[in-house]
């Protein structure tokens, strides 16, 4: 009797680890942040390894109009030695072997290449390519655009992407995609199936408006999902999960940004602005920056939903939609509350990796964190 017990609970142990080690604790990075002046320059040194259970390079970029190779060859445009910090990249597994490490293609030419039968061949015969020789663990397509005229094109991509794996004796190797919570027309089912993991982005745009008769401007913080209307971030999961994607194939990712917007008078709100120095590009202000920026001057904070995950700050002519780490913290809850297989940072250098408001990375701590530990009760 007591060898059947033990037995039993050995069988529970065995099946408890299994359970942790398939959480997806996804962490991201863009190749580009490591030319950031000064102390903001992120290297792969930073990069918390003992947090995340995977990690996503992004990004690897496609180049059409190379003379080296037909079609066109894969590379980095944002390193100036692309091959050096792939290789360091690499490394990381040295300081956590059971780290998984992802690629992400992210391109202009992507739509273009999964039109094109031979095309389509050529980068899959690159990416095993470059995959093993900086023995990578999956690759993540950026698909976040519409560029792709016909669905169809990118559903044949995939497929061919993951027997392509396969026939060159890889099959572990892990296909995702990175997509909006709300894109549009997507047959659901049939993507999820495909696709080892969906890393499904709950973020978009959140431009204040005035309401009648008042005086502080607030945004909606819902989503439209096909012909859905005013979804919440719960409502537009299960809506993924209604039509056909499994809960443990679905990873929801949290975007550390925040979005400025300059109020004029009388009740008018201008399109987002470049108010932060980091990241350079586009006008959104990192969580590293904007945290700063409070503890500076005086905001005032608000919130646009009832449920703790749309945080604002208010000053003066300027209004923030941000991301802390109630905010993250709740989404994380909401990613274990629904079975969802993790949850993913984007981007490890947009959190306060230099702990310049306390504890470095604390949006990581907060989302891995919650999501951990309502697996633990």
């Amino acid at each position: 009797m007591c060898r059947v017990f033990t037995g039993f609970i050995l069988a529970v142990l065995a099946a408890s680890k299994v359970f942790v080690e398939a959480e997806r604790i996804v962490c991201s990075f863009t190749s580009g942040s490591v030319y950031r002046r000064d102390e903001y320059a992120f290297q792969m040194t930073d990069i918390p390894v003992s947090l995340c259970t995977h990690v996503v390079y992004d990004r690897l970029a496609i180049d059409l109009y190379s003379k080296d190779t037909p079609y066109f060859t894969l590379t980095n445009p944002d390193a100036d030695e692309p091959f050096d910090e792939f290789e360091k990249f690499s490394a990381l597994k040295r300081t956590n072997p059971q780290l998984k490490l992802i690629i992400c293609l992210r391109s202009i030419f992507i739509a273009q290449v999964a039109s094109e039968p031979d095309q389509r061949r050529a980068l899959i015969e690159r990416l095993v390519q470059f995959m093993s020789t900086y023995n990578l663990d999956g690759v993540e397509l950026f698909w976040a655009d519409e560029r792709f005229k016909s669905e169809e094109s990118l559903y044949l991509l995939l497929e061919e992407v993951k027997s392509g794996f396969r026939a060159a004796n890889y099959p572990t190797w892990e296909v995702t995609i990175l997509i909006d919570i709300d894109h549009q027309g997507l047959d659901h089912a049939r993507l999820c199936r495909l696709l080892d993991f969906v890393h499904v982005v709950g973020a978009g745009e959140r431009k204040p408006k005035y309401g009648n008769n008042s005086t502080m401007p607030s945004a909606n913080a819902l989503f439209d999902v096909d012909d859905q209307t005013n979804m919440t971030l719960n409502d537009a999961l299960q809506y993924w999960i209604d039509k056909g994607c499994p809960a443990d194939k679905i990873v929801l990712g949290v975007v550390f940004i925040a979005q400025v917007f300059q109020l004029k008078k009388p009740n008018t709100v201008k399109t987002p602005m470049t108010y932060c120095t980091v990241p350079e590009e586009g006008p959104f202000c990192a969580y590293i920056e904007m945290c700063q920026k409070f503890n500076e001057s005086d905001w005032t904070m608000g919130w646009d939903d009832t449920e703790g995950m749309a945080p604002h700050a208010f000053q003066t002519d300027y209004w923030a939609a941000y991301e802390n780490e109630a905010s993250v913290g709740r989404k994380g809850e909401i990613a274990r509350e629904k079975g969802l297989a993790g949850v993913y940072a984007v981007a490890l250098d947009l959190d306060d990796y230099r702990g310049k408001c306390g504890p470095a990375y604390p949006l990581l701590k907060s989302l891995c964190g919650s999501y951990r530990q309502k697996a633990n009760n």
